[in-house]
């Protein structure tokens, strides 16, 4: 009898746990439509609009339509005859489309919002609202309003499409969303099908990948993964668990697109420094080639709980949603005809000019830079105690001698950099006044070495990183650095190419926003004092961030927060040297390190162009990131040549195996003795183009597979050929893997 009754026990609690689980697989397909209405009270009203096209701006070059029923977009282009629609032609009838995507291609905007369970949903304005009929619009002067209404989510999100003299405008009213529930807006891709290239057109899309590139039309690429980049590199930050990857960022904040005879330059020209820059191409998910822009409201990021124990656990932990900015715009210039990328890198040059103040003067570029590392803190032992010094990588006197030497053997035309030259070597502390480490030569060293190389004619920068913090001091410490979405410290480091996994002898910070004019202002008083005109920075023109501390610093904060220190240190100084400088510094450097001369090369990429160097060739000086760093050094130093960048090289005085069993082996090949006579030889190779250096690089094209053509301000022609045979080109014969210019012979 108790057999049966515990049998019948068991039964019950079986049933019990039975309708328990399909209660909670019903709750659980349920929860998404529960959370969208969850707290709601809104009811959009559903409008019908009457079909047909309707002109809503005109002026001397554009002429605007728009479409009530479909909501869609037309641009005329007056001036060239050409056509720049919202969406393709014909969309409902796409032969790839399925599924959502049948909608999305009909679409003005695509939306992804995130629950509070951290979940991430996607939605289009075509589906959501012209289905629906939750949206209304309203007319201006020079566009048109629209509010989009996504009432099952709770979203309202306006925008405005407009035209100007040169230009169409985009933007999403990013102050002016209202979200009625629970529900967040995380990102939202701004026409993602405007001026989409079919199956039968021809043409490309230009991505902002390092120096540039491009995806090709129907490249039957469908199968690789598709474009995607954060502008100017990802959210530094965001915790990072392990890093394998090795790519370029995206540098400007631009895309491309050239279709059959026409072409257009897409600008974000307000909330950039949270953009993201997005291509496909067609036959992945529908008939179209497509490349857009997306912001980006909300990030996630993901930690670690309870790391090492049995019950580590991964999660997702959401930023605060940032979209405290007006609005979010994005400008679409239509070119002439014909026009490609090369047109495009002058469209964007001039609206640097026009629209950021960035000033038109001749780049005062060497043939060649030479970055110098300082000091470095190395562990020693004494009596078997263990303590910290500062070892000498190049005291001051030796950089003397080394660039006395080289100006005999090779003429005036390099410049010198130095890192880590400050008290404390590469480790040192935030820079808030000028410093020299003792054991370099101090600072009757460094004034020596200052006023030989000046004698000489020989231009030197002095590099200081104002925004990491390595070691505490100068008024600053890890608690000023900025905190990450779980609002604990967010520290950076290097990671370990073999395994992706944190360097932990690497550990710094980021100084928050907040304090970086503080900075500036220091440093900059300090080389006012010690008559300093030439300053070199790192990091501060590459390096985008939040701070997520309760009164969060969005990445758009960030951002003027560095123009505003840039601009202050152009006015200040004479010359203004960046390190790996993004479009937000463009305007105020002088000089440009570290500019890069590839693209990350993604598997559905299909060139890499030189759009970079044509943006800032003859305004700025521009030299590439050292070669002694390049898996093929010759190649690297070709694409120099192509792209009108001066090579450069990291080096240090001493011995080679100065950095061995210290924290920097990584720097395995800088030794001056190792690259003395291929310096001194590269230095001679470019000597025959010791004339069109700093010059404006104004056509870039491909001749055939191999062998590109690069066209200076004054009218010299270069080719360079990176086969393995020598080609003729009219009269000019290319040697193999070399370069010539147009019409001489040797």
């Amino acid at each position: 009898m108790k057999k049966k009754i515990k049998l019948l026990i068991k039964g019950i609690a079986c049933l019990l746990l039975f309708v328990f689980f399909i209660g909670l697989v019903s709750f659980l397909n349920s929860s998404t439509n529960s959370s969208e209405k969850e707290g709601m009270d809104w009811e959009p009203e559903k409008k019908t609009y009457a079909e047909g096209w309707e002109m809503v701006a005109e002026n001397n070059a554009f002429a605007l339509y728009f479409e009530p029923s479909l909501m869609q977009l037309s641009l005329e282009d007056k001036r060239e005859g050409t056509k720049w629609m919202s969406n393709p032609e014909n969309a409902q009838n796409d032969p790839i489309a399925f599924g959502q995507n049948k909608t999305a291609v009909r679409s003005l905007l695509t939306i992804t919002y995130v629950d509070d369970q951290s979940s991430y949903f996607t939605i289009n304005s075509f589906a959501a609202c012209v289905q629906e009929g939750t949206y209304t619009y309203e007319y201006a002067d020079d566009g048109v309003y629209v509010n989009l209404q996504f009432a099952k989510q709770g979203f309202e999100i306006p925008c405005f499409f407009g035209i100007k003299e040169d230009r169409f405008v985009a933007r999403v009213l990013s102050e002016q969303i209202v979200q009625h529930g629970s529900l967040l807006v995380a990102e939202i891709s701004l026409l993602p099908y405007f001026g989409a290239g079919s199956l039968e057109d021809t043409g490309y899309m230009f991505v902002p990948d390092g120096c540039g590139a491009l995806i090709y039309y129907n490249n039957q690429k469908q199968g690789y993964q598709s474009y995607l980049q954060r502008v100017y590199g990802s959210n530094l930050a965001l915790n990072v668990q392990s890093n394998l990857k090795v790519a370029k960022d995206a540098t400007m904040p631009v895309f491309g697109i050239k279709k059959n005879d026409a072409a257009l330059l897409a600008v974000i020209t307000k909330g950039e420094y949270q953009a993201e820059i997005k291509a496909e191409v067609a036959k992945k998910t529908t008939s179209n080639n497509i490349v857009y822009s997306n912001i980006v409201y909300i990030q996630g990021e993901n930690n670690t709980l309870l790391s090492g124990s049995d019950k580590e656990e991964s999660t997702v932990m959401l930023s605060p949603q940032h979209n405290q900015f007006p609005y979010y715009e994005v400008s679409y210039y239509p070119l002439k005809k014909d026009a490609g990328y090369s047109e495009m890198a002058v469209c964007y040059r001039e609206y640097l000019v026009q629209e950021k103040g960035m000033k038109e003067k001749d780049a005062d570029q060497k043939l060649m830079n030479l970055t110098f590392l300082g000091g470095i803190d190395v562990r020693k032992t004494l009596l078997g105690v263990p303590y910290h010094t500062i070892a000498a990588l190049t005291k001051f006197s030796e950089l003397s001698n080394i660039a006395k030497e080289l100006q005999q053997n090779a003429g005036s035309s390099f410049q010198i950099c130095m890192y880590g030259l400050e008290k404390g070597g590469i480790k040192s502390k935030i820079p808030t006044s000028l410093s020299y480490e003792s054991a370099l030569g101090g600072k009757s060293g460094y004034r020596k070495m200052e006023e030989a190389l000046k004698v000489a004619g020989v231009p030197f920068y002095p590099i200081y990183d104002p925004i990491t913090i390595k070691k505490s001091g100068n008024g600053y410490r890890a608690i000023h650095g900025v905190r990450n979405v779980s609002r604990s410290a967010s520290i950076q480091y290097d990671y370990l190419l073999t395994t992706g996994a944190k360097d932990s002898g690497s550990a710094r910070y980021l100084i928050s926003p907040k304090y970086e004019e503080k900075i500036i202002n220091s440093l900059l008083k300090s080389a006012e004092k010690r008559n300093v005109d030439a300053l070199g920075f790192a990091s501060l023109a590459n390096h985008i961030y939040s701070d997520f501390r309760r009164e969060s610093i969005s990445a758009n904060e960030t951002g003027a927060y560095w123009e505003e220190a840039l601009k202050i240190a152009a006015d200040s100084l004479d010359k203004l040297l960046l390190e790996g400088a993004y479009a937000y510094a463009f305007p105020y450097a002088d000089g440009i390190t570290d500019v890069p001369v590839f693209s990350s090369q993604y598997d559905i990429e299909d060139e890499t162009v030189p759009f970079y160097q044509m943006v800032m060739g003859g305004t700025a000086a521009l030299y590439s990131e050292p070669l002694n760093e390049s898996g093929n050094i010759r190649e690297m130093f070709l694409h120099c040549v192509e792209y009108g960048v001066s090579p450069s090289f990291l080096l240090m005085a001493a011995a080679p195996d100065t950095l061995q069993e210290t924290d920097y082996q990584k720097f395995y090949s800088i030794a001056w003795s190792d690259w003395k006579e291929e310096i001194e030889e590269m230095l001679g190779e470019l000597s025959t183009l010791d004339n069109v250096c700093g010059q404006a690089l104004v056509q870039h094209r491909k001749v055939s597979d191999g062998v590109y053509e690069s066209t200076y301000q004054d009218g010299t022609v270069i080719y360079v050929n990176y086969q393995k045979e020598s080609i003729r080109i009219g009269d000019t014969l290319v040697p193999a893997m070399g370069f010539m210019r147009e019409g001489e012979v040797k």
